[in-house]
Protein backbone atom coordinates (compact mmCIF):
# COMPACT_ATOMS: atom_id res chain seq x y z
CA UNK A 1 0.00 0.00 0.00
CA UNK A 2 1.22 3.68 -0.98
CA UNK A 3 0.98 6.10 2.19
CA UNK A 4 -0.43 9.53 1.37
CA UNK A 5 2.33 11.67 2.10
CA UNK A 6 0.10 13.85 4.88
CA UNK A 7 0.32 11.44 7.08
CA UNK A 8 2.61 10.80 10.18
CA UNK A 9 4.87 7.73 10.21
CA UNK A 10 5.41 5.51 13.55
CA UNK A 11 6.91 2.45 13.38
CA UNK A 12 7.49 -0.34 15.96
CA UNK A 13 5.58 1.87 18.60
CA UNK A 14 8.31 4.71 17.68
CA UNK A 15 6.45 8.05 16.03
CA UNK A 16 8.84 10.96 15.01
CA UNK A 17 10.04 13.03 17.59
CA UNK A 18 9.46 9.95 19.94
CA UNK A 19 11.38 10.27 22.93
CA UNK A 20 12.27 6.44 23.62
CA UNK A 21 14.54 5.39 19.95
CA UNK A 22 14.43 1.50 19.17
CA UNK A 23 18.32 0.63 19.38
CA UNK A 24 20.08 -1.60 16.41
CA UNK A 25 20.94 -4.73 18.14
CA UNK A 26 23.20 -7.59 17.43
CA UNK A 27 19.74 -9.36 15.89
CA UNK A 28 19.79 -7.09 13.34
CA UNK A 29 20.62 -8.38 10.07
CA UNK A 30 21.61 -5.81 7.19
CA UNK A 31 21.28 -7.47 3.37
CA UNK A 32 23.09 -5.17 0.62
CA UNK A 33 22.90 -5.86 -3.12
CA UNK A 34 24.34 -3.89 -6.25
CA UNK A 35 22.63 -5.90 -8.78
CA UNK A 36 24.72 -4.63 -12.25
CA UNK A 37 28.12 -5.18 -13.80
CA UNK A 38 30.04 -3.34 -16.48
CA UNK A 39 32.04 -0.01 -15.43
CA UNK A 40 29.37 2.74 -16.53
CA UNK A 41 27.37 1.20 -13.70
CA UNK A 42 30.16 2.20 -11.58
CA UNK A 43 27.52 4.33 -8.85
CA UNK A 44 25.90 1.23 -8.03
CA UNK A 45 28.79 -0.69 -6.71
CA UNK A 46 29.53 2.15 -4.97
CA UNK A 47 26.67 2.89 -3.03
CA UNK A 48 26.39 -0.41 -1.72
CA UNK A 49 30.09 0.03 -0.47
CA UNK A 50 28.82 3.04 1.30
CA UNK A 51 26.21 1.26 2.72
CA UNK A 52 28.34 -1.06 4.57
CA UNK A 53 30.23 1.09 5.99
CA UNK A 54 27.61 2.87 7.12
CA UNK A 55 25.57 -0.17 8.59
CA UNK A 56 28.77 -1.12 10.60
CA UNK A 57 28.45 2.48 11.62
CA UNK A 58 24.98 1.78 13.05
CA UNK A 59 25.62 -0.95 14.98
CA UNK A 60 25.45 -4.01 12.52
CA UNK A 61 27.91 -6.53 13.42
CA UNK A 62 30.42 -7.47 10.10
CA UNK A 63 29.11 -10.65 10.96
CA UNK A 64 25.59 -10.04 10.24
CA UNK A 65 26.15 -7.56 7.03
CA UNK A 66 25.96 -10.15 3.54
CA UNK A 67 26.93 -8.42 0.34
CA UNK A 68 26.20 -9.31 -2.76
CA UNK A 69 27.87 -7.73 -5.68
CA UNK A 70 29.98 -8.20 -9.26
CA UNK A 71 32.67 -7.16 -8.23
CA UNK A 72 34.49 -5.90 -11.66
CA UNK A 73 34.62 -2.38 -10.89
CA UNK A 74 37.74 -1.79 -8.21
CA UNK A 75 40.53 -3.24 -10.41
CA UNK A 76 38.56 -2.70 -14.01
CA UNK A 77 41.03 -1.42 -16.63
CA UNK A 78 39.08 1.14 -16.87
CA UNK A 79 39.54 2.17 -13.07
CA UNK A 80 42.36 5.12 -12.85
CA UNK A 81 43.09 4.12 -9.44
CA UNK A 82 42.63 0.53 -9.01
CA UNK A 83 41.61 -1.08 -5.69
CA UNK A 84 39.72 2.14 -4.89
CA UNK A 85 35.95 3.22 -5.15
CA UNK A 86 34.37 6.45 -4.05
CA UNK A 87 30.54 7.31 -3.71
CA UNK A 88 31.67 11.22 -4.48
CA UNK A 89 34.34 13.23 -5.29
CA UNK A 90 37.13 12.94 -3.37
CA UNK A 91 35.51 10.89 -1.64
CA UNK A 92 37.46 7.94 0.74
CA UNK A 93 37.65 4.65 -0.57
CA UNK A 94 34.55 2.83 0.39
CA UNK A 95 35.93 -0.41 -1.22
CA UNK A 96 38.20 -1.19 1.65
CA UNK A 97 37.28 -3.44 3.97
CA UNK A 98 34.41 -4.69 2.63
CA UNK A 99 33.95 -7.87 3.06
CA UNK A 100 31.99 -9.36 -0.41
CA UNK A 101 29.91 -12.95 -0.18
CA UNK A 102 28.61 -13.30 -3.44
CA UNK A 103 30.21 -12.02 -6.43
CA UNK A 104 29.97 -12.40 -10.13
CA UNK A 105 27.24 -14.52 -11.73
CA UNK A 106 26.44 -15.54 -8.03
CA UNK A 107 24.33 -11.87 -7.85
CA UNK A 108 21.18 -13.78 -8.67
CA UNK A 109 17.68 -13.04 -7.90
CA UNK A 110 17.21 -16.90 -6.85
CA UNK A 111 20.24 -16.26 -4.63
CA UNK A 112 19.29 -12.99 -3.28
CA UNK A 113 16.01 -14.78 -2.14
CA UNK A 114 17.74 -17.56 -0.46
CA UNK A 115 20.01 -15.35 1.61
CA UNK A 116 16.88 -13.45 2.62
CA UNK A 117 14.71 -16.32 3.74
CA UNK A 118 17.66 -17.88 5.33
CA UNK A 119 18.08 -20.83 3.00
CA UNK A 120 21.39 -22.35 3.61
CA UNK A 121 20.67 -25.88 2.02
CA UNK A 122 20.45 -23.37 -1.54
CA UNK A 123 23.37 -21.36 -0.81
CA UNK A 124 26.07 -24.44 -0.10
CA UNK A 125 29.01 -24.28 -2.07
CA UNK A 126 27.98 -20.48 -3.49
CA UNK A 127 30.19 -17.94 -2.35
CA UNK A 128 30.14 -17.78 1.61
CA UNK A 129 27.68 -19.53 1.40
CA UNK A 130 25.87 -16.89 4.30
CA UNK A 131 22.49 -16.15 4.54
CA UNK A 132 20.41 -14.35 7.24
CA UNK A 133 19.51 -16.24 10.42
CA UNK A 134 16.27 -14.63 11.56
CA UNK A 135 13.58 -15.38 13.40
CA UNK A 136 10.45 -13.22 15.47
CA UNK A 137 12.21 -10.73 17.07
CA UNK A 138 14.98 -9.94 14.27
CA UNK A 139 15.19 -6.36 12.01
CA UNK A 140 16.34 -6.71 8.49
CA UNK A 141 17.47 -4.05 6.40
CA UNK A 142 17.65 -4.67 2.58
CA UNK A 143 19.18 -2.44 0.16
CA UNK A 144 19.08 -2.83 -3.59
CA UNK A 145 20.92 -0.71 -5.98
CA UNK A 146 20.74 -0.80 -9.73
CA UNK A 147 18.64 -0.83 -12.58
CA UNK A 148 14.62 -1.10 -12.84
CA UNK A 149 11.60 -1.55 -14.97
CA UNK A 150 7.84 -1.38 -14.45
CA UNK A 151 7.06 -4.22 -11.90
CA UNK A 152 10.55 -5.63 -11.91
CA UNK A 153 14.68 -4.91 -10.92
CA UNK A 154 17.32 -6.23 -12.08
CA UNK A 155 20.34 -8.41 -11.36
CA UNK A 156 23.22 -8.80 -13.67
CA UNK A 157 22.00 -11.92 -15.61
CA UNK A 158 17.99 -11.78 -14.90
CA UNK A 159 15.68 -10.25 -12.96
CA UNK A 160 13.33 -9.90 -10.36
CA UNK A 161 9.74 -9.37 -10.61
CA UNK A 162 7.74 -7.84 -8.11
CA UNK A 163 5.12 -10.33 -6.89
CA UNK A 164 7.91 -12.82 -6.29
CA UNK A 165 9.01 -10.24 -4.01
CA UNK A 166 6.12 -9.98 -2.17
CA UNK A 167 4.98 -13.66 -2.05
CA UNK A 168 8.44 -13.98 -0.58
CA UNK A 169 7.95 -11.48 2.16
CA UNK A 170 4.54 -12.49 2.84
CA UNK A 171 6.28 -16.35 3.27
CA UNK A 172 8.63 -15.13 5.79
CA UNK A 173 6.36 -13.42 7.90
CA UNK A 174 4.16 -16.22 7.50
CA UNK A 175 7.03 -18.95 9.07
CA UNK A 176 7.50 -15.32 11.55
CA UNK A 177 11.49 -15.12 10.37
CA UNK A 178 11.57 -10.62 11.18
CA UNK A 179 10.09 -8.84 13.40
CA UNK A 180 10.48 -5.61 11.19
CA UNK A 181 11.71 -5.40 7.62
CA UNK A 182 12.87 -2.31 6.24
CA UNK A 183 13.67 -2.11 2.34
CA UNK A 184 15.43 0.65 0.29
CA UNK A 185 15.08 0.15 -3.46
CA UNK A 186 17.69 2.60 -5.81
CA UNK A 187 16.34 2.05 -9.25
CA UNK A 188 14.20 3.32 -11.79
CA UNK A 189 10.49 2.82 -11.42
CA UNK A 190 11.28 1.22 -8.20
CA UNK A 191 7.64 2.83 -6.85
CA UNK A 192 6.30 -0.45 -9.25
CA UNK A 193 7.87 -2.91 -6.86
CA UNK A 194 5.46 -1.94 -4.09
CA UNK A 195 2.57 0.01 -5.76
CA UNK A 196 -0.58 -1.96 -5.37
CA UNK A 197 1.51 -5.09 -4.97
CA UNK A 198 3.11 -5.32 -1.35
CA UNK A 199 -0.21 -6.42 0.84
CA UNK A 200 -0.89 -4.42 3.98
CA UNK A 201 0.05 -5.78 7.37
CA UNK A 202 3.17 -7.45 6.79
CA UNK A 203 5.77 -5.25 8.84
CA UNK A 204 7.40 -4.31 5.41
CA UNK A 205 8.39 -0.53 5.20
CA UNK A 206 9.73 0.09 1.94
CA UNK A 207 11.50 3.56 0.78
CA UNK A 208 11.42 4.09 -3.37
CA UNK A 209 14.46 6.14 -4.98
CA UNK A 210 11.38 6.81 -7.66
CA UNK A 211 7.48 6.59 -8.19
CA UNK A 212 6.05 3.78 -10.10
CA UNK A 213 6.81 5.71 -13.27
CA UNK A 214 9.66 8.09 -13.56
CA UNK A 215 13.48 7.48 -13.48
CA UNK A 216 15.66 7.79 -10.91
CA UNK A 217 18.89 10.39 -10.81
CA UNK A 218 22.72 9.20 -11.06
CA UNK A 219 24.75 11.78 -8.74
CA UNK A 220 28.21 13.26 -9.18
CA UNK A 221 28.46 12.84 -12.75
CA UNK A 222 31.29 15.65 -13.65
CA UNK A 223 33.38 13.10 -15.04
CA UNK A 224 33.20 9.92 -17.41
CA UNK A 225 31.83 7.88 -14.01
CA UNK A 226 28.49 8.67 -12.16
CA UNK A 227 30.09 7.91 -8.35
CA UNK A 228 26.65 7.67 -6.78
CA UNK A 229 22.87 7.85 -7.14
CA UNK A 230 20.89 10.48 -6.06
CA UNK A 231 18.55 8.88 -3.71
CA UNK A 232 21.31 6.65 -2.55
CA UNK A 233 23.72 9.72 -1.77
CA UNK A 234 21.03 12.02 0.35
CA UNK A 235 20.07 8.92 2.98
CA UNK A 236 23.96 7.36 3.19
CA UNK A 237 24.73 11.00 3.88
CA UNK A 238 22.11 11.97 5.69
CA UNK A 239 22.90 8.63 8.48
CA UNK A 240 26.34 9.21 8.51
CA UNK A 241 26.06 12.72 10.12
CA UNK A 242 23.47 11.15 12.21
CA UNK A 243 25.36 7.93 13.63
CA UNK A 244 21.96 7.98 15.31
CA UNK A 245 22.49 3.66 15.55
CA UNK A 246 19.24 3.23 15.97
CA UNK A 247 16.42 1.85 14.34
CA UNK A 248 14.15 4.78 14.07
CA UNK A 249 16.80 6.24 11.96
CA UNK A 250 15.62 4.11 8.85
CA UNK A 251 12.28 4.97 9.55
CA UNK A 252 12.47 8.62 10.43
CA UNK A 253 14.17 10.26 7.54
CA UNK A 254 11.78 10.20 5.38
CA UNK A 255 11.08 13.32 5.78
CA UNK A 256 14.57 15.04 4.66
CA UNK A 257 14.86 12.84 2.44
CA UNK A 258 11.87 13.34 0.14
CA UNK A 259 12.96 16.82 0.21
CA UNK A 260 16.71 16.80 -0.72
CA UNK A 261 16.14 14.14 -3.64
CA UNK A 262 14.75 17.01 -6.34
CA UNK A 263 15.26 15.11 -9.15
CA UNK A 264 13.16 11.87 -9.04
CA UNK A 265 9.80 11.68 -6.23
CA UNK A 266 10.84 9.09 -2.98
CA UNK A 267 7.77 7.11 -2.18
CA UNK A 268 7.13 5.00 0.86
CA UNK A 269 5.02 2.16 1.38
CA UNK A 270 4.48 -0.80 3.56
CA UNK A 271 2.90 -1.77 6.94
CA UNK A 272 2.29 1.32 9.78
CA UNK A 273 0.60 2.53 12.26
CA UNK A 274 -0.96 6.63 10.92
CA UNK A 275 -0.91 9.13 13.63
CA UNK A 276 -3.05 12.15 14.19
CA UNK A 277 -0.60 14.74 12.97
CA UNK A 278 0.90 15.60 9.41
CA UNK A 279 3.83 15.65 7.49
CA UNK A 280 4.61 18.42 6.32
CA UNK A 281 2.06 19.54 3.32
CA UNK A 282 2.94 18.64 -0.27
CA UNK A 283 3.05 22.09 -1.55
CA UNK A 284 5.56 23.04 1.36
CA UNK A 285 7.78 20.04 0.28
CA UNK A 286 7.69 20.72 -3.07
CA UNK A 287 8.76 24.42 -2.42
CA UNK A 288 11.57 23.02 -1.04
CA UNK A 289 12.88 20.85 -3.10
CA UNK A 290 12.62 23.50 -5.76
CA UNK A 291 14.50 25.54 -3.42
CA UNK A 292 17.55 22.74 -3.48
CA UNK A 293 17.45 22.36 -6.97
CA UNK A 294 17.77 26.37 -7.25
CA UNK A 295 20.84 25.72 -4.62
CA UNK A 296 22.27 22.44 -6.60
CA UNK A 297 22.54 23.60 -10.45
CA UNK A 298 26.37 22.97 -10.11
CA UNK A 299 25.27 19.55 -9.09
CA UNK A 300 25.60 17.10 -12.07
CA UNK A 301 22.98 14.66 -12.30
CA UNK A 302 21.99 12.30 -14.77
CA UNK A 303 19.33 10.43 -15.65
CA UNK A 304 19.87 7.02 -14.79
CA UNK A 305 18.86 5.72 -18.54
CA UNK A 306 21.43 8.23 -20.02
CA UNK A 307 24.49 7.27 -17.68
CA UNK A 308 26.02 5.34 -20.76
CA UNK A 309 25.44 7.98 -23.02
CA UNK A 310 26.86 10.42 -20.42
CA UNK A 311 30.37 7.74 -19.97
CA UNK A 312 30.94 7.63 -23.61
CA UNK A 313 30.48 11.57 -24.48
CA UNK A 314 32.44 12.09 -21.27
CA UNK A 315 35.33 9.66 -22.81
CA UNK A 316 35.48 11.79 -25.78
CA UNK A 317 36.20 14.59 -24.40
CA UNK A 318 38.57 13.61 -22.26
CA UNK A 319 40.71 11.53 -24.59
CA UNK A 320 44.04 12.99 -25.45
CA UNK A 321 44.62 10.61 -27.97
CA UNK A 322 43.62 10.42 -31.41
CA UNK A 323 42.97 6.21 -31.19
CA UNK A 324 40.99 6.35 -27.74
CA UNK A 325 38.81 9.29 -29.35
CA UNK A 326 37.85 7.36 -32.27
CA UNK A 327 37.46 4.57 -30.21
CA UNK A 328 34.97 6.36 -27.65
CA UNK A 329 33.24 8.14 -30.79
CA UNK A 330 32.65 4.49 -32.01
CA UNK A 331 31.42 3.11 -28.88
CA UNK A 332 29.08 6.08 -28.56
CA UNK A 333 27.70 5.60 -32.38
CA UNK A 334 27.32 2.09 -31.26
CA UNK A 335 25.37 2.72 -28.02
CA UNK A 336 22.77 5.77 -30.23
CA UNK A 337 22.51 3.31 -33.38
CA UNK A 338 21.43 0.79 -30.50
CA UNK A 339 18.84 2.52 -28.59
CA UNK A 340 17.30 3.68 -32.12
CA UNK A 341 17.13 0.04 -32.91
CA UNK A 342 15.46 -0.49 -29.61
CA UNK A 343 12.95 1.82 -30.55
CA UNK A 344 12.08 0.70 -33.60
CA UNK A 345 11.47 -3.09 -32.50
CA UNK A 346 9.17 -2.43 -29.40
CA UNK A 347 7.21 0.24 -31.84
CA UNK A 348 6.94 -2.81 -34.26
CA UNK A 349 5.50 -4.89 -31.13
CA UNK A 350 3.08 -2.59 -30.23
CA UNK A 351 1.74 -2.25 -33.42
CA UNK A 352 1.34 -6.67 -33.73
CA UNK A 353 -0.36 -6.01 -30.10
CA UNK A 354 -2.85 -3.79 -30.94
CA UNK A 355 -3.57 -4.79 -34.65
CA UNK A 356 -6.96 -5.09 -33.71
CA UNK A 357 -7.36 -2.06 -31.36
CA UNK A 358 -5.56 0.33 -33.09
CA UNK A 359 -7.00 3.34 -30.93
CA UNK A 360 -4.81 1.59 -27.67
CA UNK A 361 -1.94 1.96 -29.66
CA UNK A 362 -0.79 5.40 -28.35
CA UNK A 363 -2.29 4.13 -24.11
CA UNK A 364 0.44 0.92 -24.65
CA UNK A 365 3.25 3.48 -25.94
CA UNK A 366 2.95 6.00 -23.56
CA UNK A 367 1.08 5.55 -20.32
CA UNK A 368 2.36 3.70 -17.72
CA UNK A 369 -0.96 2.06 -16.19
CA UNK A 370 -1.35 0.94 -12.41
CA UNK A 371 0.02 -2.77 -11.89
CA UNK A 372 -1.63 -5.59 -10.20
CA UNK A 373 -0.77 -8.89 -9.16
CA UNK A 374 -3.21 -10.54 -11.52
CA UNK A 375 -0.96 -9.44 -14.72
CA UNK A 376 2.10 -10.69 -13.56
CA UNK A 377 1.50 -14.27 -15.44
CA UNK A 378 1.06 -13.10 -18.44
CA UNK A 379 3.61 -10.52 -18.19
CA UNK A 380 6.32 -12.86 -17.21
CA UNK A 381 5.59 -14.48 -20.17
CA UNK A 382 5.94 -11.64 -22.37
CA UNK A 383 9.01 -11.31 -20.68
CA UNK A 384 11.09 -14.39 -20.78
CA UNK A 385 10.29 -14.92 -24.51
CA UNK A 386 11.62 -11.65 -25.54
CA UNK A 387 14.90 -12.54 -23.70
CA UNK A 388 14.74 -15.71 -24.83
CA UNK A 389 14.09 -14.96 -29.06
CA UNK A 390 14.73 -11.24 -29.29
CA UNK A 391 16.84 -9.68 -26.71
CA UNK A 392 18.43 -10.47 -23.38
CA UNK A 393 17.89 -9.45 -19.93
CA UNK A 394 21.56 -8.09 -20.69
CA UNK A 395 20.93 -5.13 -22.94
CA UNK A 396 19.74 -3.09 -20.21
CA UNK A 397 18.17 0.17 -22.72
CA UNK A 398 14.91 -2.38 -23.28
CA UNK A 399 14.11 -1.93 -19.35
CA UNK A 400 12.35 1.06 -20.20
CA UNK A 401 10.37 -0.30 -22.67
CA UNK A 402 8.55 -3.27 -20.48
CA UNK A 403 5.88 -1.14 -19.32
CA UNK A 404 4.58 -1.31 -22.95
CA UNK A 405 4.49 -5.38 -22.24
CA UNK A 406 3.08 -4.82 -19.05
CA UNK A 407 0.51 -2.68 -20.78
CA UNK A 408 -0.67 -5.05 -23.09
CA UNK A 409 -1.55 -7.60 -20.60
CA UNK A 410 -3.53 -4.78 -18.33
CA UNK A 411 -5.44 -4.04 -21.61
CA UNK A 412 -6.05 -7.74 -22.48
CA UNK A 413 -4.38 -7.45 -25.66
CA UNK A 414 -3.74 -9.98 -27.85
CA UNK A 415 -0.15 -11.03 -26.48
CA UNK A 416 0.13 -14.91 -27.83
CA UNK A 417 0.36 -13.36 -31.29
CA UNK A 418 2.69 -10.85 -29.76
CA UNK A 419 4.74 -14.03 -28.46
CA UNK A 420 4.33 -15.97 -31.69
CA UNK A 421 5.46 -13.00 -33.76
CA UNK A 422 9.10 -12.46 -31.18
CA UNK A 423 10.93 -14.86 -33.76
CA UNK A 424 10.52 -13.62 -36.88
CA UNK A 425 9.69 -9.92 -35.62
CA UNK A 426 13.29 -9.39 -33.90
CA UNK A 427 15.60 -11.72 -36.10
CA UNK A 428 16.28 -9.06 -38.58
CA UNK A 429 16.82 -6.56 -35.77
CA UNK A 430 18.99 -8.62 -33.43
CA UNK A 431 20.91 -9.21 -36.94
CA UNK A 432 21.45 -5.57 -37.64
CA UNK A 433 23.12 -5.16 -34.13
CA UNK A 434 25.48 -7.65 -31.96
CA UNK A 435 26.00 -4.33 -29.79
CA UNK A 436 25.04 -4.60 -26.02
CA UNK A 437 22.45 -1.99 -26.18
CA UNK A 438 22.98 0.18 -22.80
Amino acid sequence: MRIPLAVLVCLVGVCVGSPTPTPLDKNAWALLVAGSKGFWNYRHQADVCHAYHVMIGEGIPPERIIVMMYDDIAYSEDNPTPGVIINKPNGTNVYAGVKIDYKGDDVSSSNFLNILTGNAEAMKDIGTGRVIESDEKTNIFVYFSDHGGTGLICFPNDNLLATDLEATLRTMRQKKQYNKLIMYIEACESGSMFDNILEEDTDVYAMTAAARDESSYAYYCDDSTCLGDEFSVKWLERMEKEKAGTLDTFFHQFQGIRTSVIKSHVNIYGDFSIGPDALTPNKDVELKRNKLAEVEKRSSYVNSRDVPLHYFRKRMQMSNDVNDLSNARRDLDNVVFGRKTADRLLDELVTIATAAKPHLRATVLEDHLPLDKSIFPCYKELLENFNNHCFSHANEYFYQHYYKFANMCILNLDTKNVIKSMPSTCRPYKATTKATIV
